[in-house]
């Protein structure tokens, strides 16, 4: 008898055990043995894969665990081109072909024809990517329809391009491009709030947006705590507040000076109040517009315990020397894409001016032009 409860018990849990993997079943014409393939979770940064595989004799596998829904990408490692589907802990099989082909840079590119069963997830994901590929079909009409129009303004300058830009044909044109941008925007934003109470939200918003601006930030706070706590939530969470919001700390960072000495913000801020920490460029001109502002922040305020802290991302160091002996920067200045990284910088400027413990006291617009003047103010009482 205890020998029968034993068996039981034991079946039960290799059948609980089983039920928390994952099976990936690949069988797919083109792609020759010994690829090596990756699976890698889809998001705006460049992930860890979660493993890898080998092809052989036309078929792979990939097996794990998920701890929660998440989509991901089987693609070709160093190459283009992904079969996305969403990892569930279930068997999942793709079937198909691919076709190997050159990118505009010469890397090898495989367009994927595959069709993947055992997900319901991934077939409910199918439908939301179908949505976006109307849009793409509307987008693509669009610039065939006026693609007259795009190359008659790439020979146009001066008072012509300005004449061109009055006549009833370029405003058709812009007119037509409102109009789909506002339907694209509506309809996106529209699938993504539809699903804000789940972890589909923010999956969605990573799907149909390339990167988060501060205008996503009032998406973001309609999600459920649910949407928010899930993988793709915390993902969007960083990368609309990189740094954390006003009354977090940033990340402590370390640059280096043009002979490689490594200088930490703890070093710079020493002995000052306030730290204004700008990311720029010198190709950027609302940075450089916002220069002639903080050089009277910096003035008026340099002596009470104020400082500035640029860091550029040009990736063309001549074209940052250059920009800082025109613009004559009397403030600590560096080149630092990894620190920008770290930060997570999409665009530029971005500006946050903090306290000497790194805390956050006012970022980007509110950290610029008279707002920023505004705030020095208050604290320099």
């Amino acid at each position: 008898m205890k020998r029968i409860i034993f068996v039981i018990v034991s079946l039960a849990m290799a059948l609980g055990l089983n039920a928390q993997k994952y099976t990936i079943s690949g069988s797919v014409e083109g792609l020759p043995d010994g690829t090596l393939l990756q699976l890698t979770p889809m998001s705006h940064e460049k992930e860890v894969p979660l493993g890898e595989t080998t092809v052989k004799d036309g078929k792979f596998l990939f097996t794990g665990t998920a701890s929660e829904p998440i989509c991901v990408h089987v693609g070709v490692k160093d190459a283009y081109g992904v079969c996305a589907l969403m990892l569930e802990n279930t068997d999942i099989t793709v079937t198909g072909s691919v076709e190997k082909g050159k990118a505009w840079d010469g890397v090898d590119r495989y367009t994927w024809n595959t069709t993947i069963t055992g997900s319901p997830l991934t077939e409910k994901f199918q439908g939301f990517v179908a949505e976006r590929q109307k849009l793409d079909k509307m987008f693509n009409d669009n610039q065939q329809r006026f693609k007259h129009i795009y190359e008659h303004l790439n020979k146009l300058k001066g008072d012509e391009l300005a004449a061109y830009k009055k006549s009833d044909e370029y405003k058709e044109m812009e007119k037509a491009d409102h109009e789909f941008m506002q339907y694209a925007e509506k309809t996106m934003n529209g699938l993504i709030l539809d699903n804000k109470d789940t972890f589909w939200g923010p999956l969605l918003a990573h799907q149909y947006m390339s990167y988060f601006t501060p205008d996503q930030r009032n998406m973001y706070n309609q999600f459920s705590d649910a949407a928010k706590n899930s993988w793709y939530g915390k993902k969007m969470r960083t990368e609309l507040w990189p740094a954390g919001g006003v009354g977090e700390k940033i990340h402590m960072f370390t640059v280096k000076d043009e002979t490689g000495k490594a200088i930490t913000f703890q070093q710079l801020a020493k002995g000052k109040k306030y730290v204004l920490i700008d990311f720029w460029a010198s190709w950027c001109r609302p940075c450089r517009n916002e220069i002639p502002n903080v050089k009277r922040q910096y003035e008026l305020y340099k002596d009470k315990g104020f400082e500035v802290i640029s860091i550029s991302i040009d990736r063309n160091a001549a074209q940052w020397k250059k920009a800082l002996q025109e613009e004559k920067l009397q403030w600590p200045n560096f080149l630092s894409n990894e620190v920008a990284d770290q930060f997570k910088v999409k665009a530029v400027p971005t500006m946050y001016l903090v306290d000497t413990e790194g805390t956050i006291l006012a970022e980007n617009d509110d950290a610029r032009g008279e707002k920023l003047a505004q705030k020095l103010a208050e604290l320099m009482k």
